[in-house]
């Protein structure tokens, strides 16, 4: 295992993730995020009333927010280089879904707060992972 800075990074962004995540992990938690992120929505000058959602679509806002608990728990218990590294690649992917989303299919503004934090944490763990400790477990 890493330690140091490079151990703080990584379980910083992950602790970041688990909050968030956890609020999608469970259906009361993410009936309230979202009406929480229409009201910032409408903030924003968006609309702030969410459509109308089908059981499918809550199965999958629940099933991502499990598998988010799951990855930052990972991360949190084992804080090791490759994982971050993969964190900083994945997150780059879903910075580049929510830009999509919201610029071409007219998502919720609200979301480039997202994407900040994405791009955030994908750069700040590549810097700091940027060479192996002497010490690093890939």
């Amino acid at each position: 295992m890493i330690r140091g800075r490079e151990s703080r990074v990584i379980r910083g962004w992950a602790l970041l993730d688990l909050v968030v995540t956890a609020l999608f992990a469970l259906p009361p938690l993410a009936v309230a995020f979202v009406k929480l992120l229409y009201a910032l929505n409408g903030l924003a000058g968006g609309s702030s009333m969410s459509p109308p959602f089908d059981a499918l679509h809550w199965f999958f806002a629940c099933l991502a927010g499990a598998l988010g608990v799951v990855w930052a728990i990972a991360r949190l218990v084992e804080p090791v280089r490759a994982l971050g590294l993969v964190d900083a690649f994945a997150r780059l992917w879903v910075a580049s879904l929510i830009a999509w989303f919201v610029f071409s299919r007219g998502a919720p503004v609200v979301l480039l707060a997202f994407l900040a934090t994405e791009l955030g944490g994908a750069f700040h763990q590549f810097w700091a992972l940027r060479r192996p400790a002497r010490d690093a477990r890939w």
